[in-house]
């Protein structure tokens, strides 16, 4: 079989896997293998081994995900999030969509304090999503919201994403993590912008809670008083992110003390029980099986790939186009989203970039920038159909949310990330910024 057939049929038999049900792993692997026996031969068993053992568990950085995973889980189960967001939506809940920009806001905070998504969309959903629809919020928005602002977590440092692209395009952790503190910003300012007009416009899809029950709050002692509440998540933050940027501690050692602060945290708020820790290290063990798993069978995959000289009938096509590099750049994204739709996000960052990450940098696109904007666009696999994580997470918690009030939700946040995707690329100092200052010649 000719390499150019080669390369159309592994991603069609990838797609087909997954969409039969496949789990994601098992379709990447499966695909990897046919694609290499079918290339590569006899010399692909050989292979196998040396993609696996040198190609992705000998990755050092690898050992902070199950720490930023387990943090995540253990602050979960200390409830700051619950105090934190019942202080907000009260400070903010005399604006129309208050409810729904407290969701944003809380959602922005806690993704410096976990590296996936899970938590905090789950948690919010259970938290906000029955309090704006009580009180009259339009269902659509309320779920957007609380979708849009959880995929934040997959971006906002420290972001499990962030910690596995980097060592694959050979671009420092710290400065991916510098790099994307001001996109999500970005992206968490557009949503709540978008909210205040969306409700300003139409104050009946967010309306603002009683005059009665924020007298009852709003006074200087309750003001000065619900502020503690946001001292938990401001001292994970320190202790991970903090270390990290002054240089005190690497993101692997980082992670360790973030798991440790979050110790602290539940001893302190009388939570730290043996039975709440037993349970965060086993969706910690489920989670971090899961990322190696995928990461081990793309690696397969993309070893296939490039070996059985696929990778040049890429690069010959789209240098063939005639576009430009900007033109290239932007296929790249283009097909890295379309992929997003159906592939998890794991994968497809395991699969393209070692493919197109070779040919963006050959055309001058500065690898952090590169990597950094990838990353953003990658954020929207979270929220676009059919296989947006972020709406199965909402639809598996049985709060009065039907399929197409998910579908209709998420629609005006893909929008909005696209164009703080199209932001980031347009003005590069918006990524690249912070880590010129922080880490000059770095």
């Amino acid at each position: 079989m000719s390499p150019e057939v080669l390369t159309i049929a592994s991603f069609v038999l990838l797609i087909v896997l997954v969409l039969t049900g496949f789990p994601t792993a098992l379709a990447i692997m499966g695909a990897g293998l046919a694609c290499g026996l079918i290339g590569m031969g006899h010399a692909f068993p050989y292979m196998i081994p040396q993609r696996i053992l040198t190609g992705t568990l000998s990755i050092y950085i690898f050992a902070a995900v199950p720490l930023f995973i387990f943090m995540g889980t253990l602050l979960e189960r200390t409830g700051i999030m619950e105090r934190s967001y019942s202080v907000m939506y009260k400070w903010l809940g005399g604006l129309n969509g208050g409810l729904a920009v407290s969701s944003v806001l809380i959602c922005t905070l806690f993704a410096a304090t976990t590296g996936v998504i899970g938590a905090s969309v789950t948690t919010m959903g259970l938290l906000a999503i029955p309090a704006m629809l009580k009180r009259g919020y339009d269902k659509s928005l309320a779920s957007g919201a609380v979708c849009a602002g959880g995929t934040l977590g997959q971006l906002i440092p420290p972001s499990v994403m962030l910690i596995m692209y980097a060592p694959m395009a050979g671009v420092s952790v710290v400065n991916m993590f510098a790099g994307a503190i001001l996109p999500g910003l970005l992206l968490s300012a557009l949503f709540c912008i978008y909210i205040i007009i969306r409700c300003r416009m139409n104050p009946k899809m967010g309306p603002a809670i009683a005059v009665e029950e924020r007298e009852r709050f709003w006074t200087k002692k309750s003001l000065t008083g619900g502020a503690k509440y946001f001292a938990p998540p401001i001292f994970i933050i320190v202790a991970v992110l903090g270390t990290i940027i002054v240089g005190i501690a690497s993101p692997t050692e980082a992670g360790a003390m973030g798991v440790a602060a979050a110790l602290i945290l539940m001893a302190v708020l009388r939570r730290l029980k043996w039975q709440l820790v037993k349970e965060a290290a086993h969706s910690t063990l489920l989670a971090t099986c899961m990322v190696i798993l995928i990461a081990m069978s793309a690696s397969l995959f993309t070893g296939a790939f490039l070996g059985s000289g696929c990778g040049f009938v890429v690069a010959d096509f789209l240098l063939g186009l005639g576009l430009g590099k900007w033109g290239i750049f932007i296929i790249t994204l283009v097909i890295i989203t379309i992929l997003g739709m159906f592939i998890d996000w794991i994968g497809v960052l395991y699969i393209l970039v070692p493919i197109f990450g070779p040919i963006l940098i050959s055309l001058g696109f500065d690898p952090l920038w590169t990597g950094l904007v990838i990353c953003i666009a990658l954020q929207l696999s979270f929220l676009t159909p059919p296989f947006a994580y972020a709406i199965f997470y909402l639809r598996g918690l049985k709060i009065g949310l039907e399929i197409g009030d998910l579908y209709r939700g998420v629609i005006p946040f893909v929008i909005l990330q696209a164009i703080g995707t199209a932001l980031c690329i347009a003005f590069p100092q918006i990524p690249l910024w912070l880590p010129s200052i922080l880490y000059k010649g770095f």
